[in-house]
């Protein structure tokens, strides 16, 4: 698991609750997932790896990894 990656799935599991989040977890499936808690990530994204991210990209993935695949590149680009 890259450091991307297991920085989110903790930031996840923060958001939710809920310490059972993998890469492959669906947001949709996750019992606390709602558009607050999925704003309240997007803002702890934003501030842990100091990205300003898509909002519609953003709302279009589907789990952690693809997650983690949208913020590596934003860190990357600049």
């Amino acid at each position: 698991m890259s450091d991307v990656t297991g920085t989110l799935v903790g930031l996840v599991e923060g958001v939710t609750d809920n310490p059972e989040i993998s890469a492959f977890s669906k947001f949709e499936s996750l019992g606390n997932w709602t558009s607050l808690a999925a704003l309240r990530l997007l803002t702890q994204i934003e501030s842990t790896f100091g990205v300003s991210l898509d909002l519609r990209a953003y709302f279009k993935v589907a789990d952690v990894a693809e997650l983690s695949t949208l913020v590596s590149a934003a860190v990357v680009a600049p």
